[in-house]
């Protein structure tokens, strides 16, 4: 009896001690969308970066994107409860990683080692520097605690092999974290300071700060993981479809809506798109308008205070959303009002009012343009 009670306190004291040393990958929350951000510091960008991924901060001025950087994803700003709850995720993320019981001790330089999954710590207060190559090998997650500011070099490395992902690696950083001049860097940094990109240098992961600037120079980074991005899709909304030479079915209001159908708000005032009349037909856009008596519906409330032309042919409308302007995630959509008149159209023709939602290339607005083109039939009685 005895012998079996100490078997089973040996089993569950071996049991915890792998758990803990193995480690579990922080909940980083709502955070795990950014690409870069800080709970508590500026956010500068300097040169053409890249980001894939949502950037911003909840504390601090913010600069650099969506001009000269090009940032695939949502700009997060102070004051919006999306940057306030991502600071709290942050916060909870790295303090989550603390109490995690160290399996290997690492040394202060990083280069030369090759590390396998599991909880790795460099416990001094000694600056931490990666000045060549640091291979993390193996499948499973990867949590790397350092006990100072981290700095790597010009060229530096982290190699991933035999599994290893981008995404099951984390740096707990108690300081700042520099990446050096042309530097690949790749996992999720947690950190208590500063994170600063030097020119070229690339992240394949996340830069998350409790209480730190952002800086970039011309940089690539791409967030890890499956991140949403929005998709809008048009529907056009017209019940009386039939139009006379003359009388009341010659002239009929309509709202055309773009719909955000992946739960995620669009960047703000590039949203375009083009609507088209077929042959012997005018459209008319009024850019006051509140609200529209569609034809054959109700009247409706319509957004058109928000959106300017671009371009107008009478057949053809291009309308450009205005800057500060952006379809939000909820209710998800931006309803415009229209006027179409039968001109010249010949008796007994059908034929189609088509929007297109222009493709993104940078995906900011949308993300699928296979849903960007809606038709509705007319016809000339």
């Amino acid at each position: 009896m005895i012998k079996n009670l100490l078997l089973t306190c040996l089993s569950v004291t071996l049991l915890s001690t792998v758990s803990a040393s193995f480690g579990q990958a922080p909940n980083l929350g709502t955070a795990a969308t950014f690409a870069l951000f800080t709970a508590n510091g500026a956010f500068t960008n300097s040169g053409a970066s890249l980001v894939t991924g949502d950037i911003g901060t909840n504390v601090g001025a913010f600069s650099g994107f969506p001009s000269p950087g090009t940032v695939i994803g949502n700009i997060r700003l102070p004051t919006s409860p999306e940057a306030a709850q991502a600071a709290i995720d942050v916060v909870a993320a790295y303090n989550s990683l603390t109490p995690a019981v160290c399996g290997t001790t690492i040394p202060a330089e990083l280069s030369s080692l090759t590390l396998t999954a599991g909880i790795s710590c460099q416990n001094l207060a000694d600056p931490t520097t990666l000045n060549g190559t640091l291979t993390l090998s193996g499948p499973g997650i990867f949590i790397i605690k350092l006990n100072s500011a981290l700095t790597t070099a010009t060229n530096s490395t982290i190699l991933l092999t035999n599994g290893a992902t981008a995404n099951n690696v984390f740096f707990q950083i108690n300081g700042a974290a520099t990446l050096g001049t042309g530097s690949t860097f790749k996992g999720t940094i947690l950190a208590t300071g500063a994170i600063v990109l030097a020119t070229q240098a690339s992240l394949e992961g996340r830069g998350l700060s409790t209480a730190g600037a952002i800086t970039l120079n011309n940089n690539n980074v791409t967030v890890t993981g499956n991140v949403l991005l929005p998709d809008l899709t048009p529907i056009i909304n017209l019940p009386s479809n039939n139009f006379t030479t003359s009388g009341a079915d010659l002239v009929k209001n309509f709202t055309m809506g773009i719909y955000e159908v992946a739960g995620q708000p669009t960047s703000s005032g590039n949203i375009v798109f083009t609507i088209t009349a077929p042959f012997g037909y005018t459209l008319a856009f009024n850019s006051s308008l509140t609200s529209i008596d569609v034809s054959g519906g109700s009247t409706i409330a319509v957004n058109n205070t928000n959106w300017a032309v671009t371009s107008n042919n009478g057949l053809q409308l291009t309308l450009t959303i205005k800057p500060g302007q952006f379809i939000a995630a909820s209710p998800g959509n931006s309803i415009i009002g229209f006027t179409i008149t039968r001109t010249v159209a010949n008796s007994n023709g059908t034929a189609n009012i088509t929007v297109n939602v222009a493709d993104d290339a940078s995906k900011t607005y949308d993300n699928n343009p296979a849903n960007n083109i809606y038709a509705r039939n007319i016809n000339a009685l």
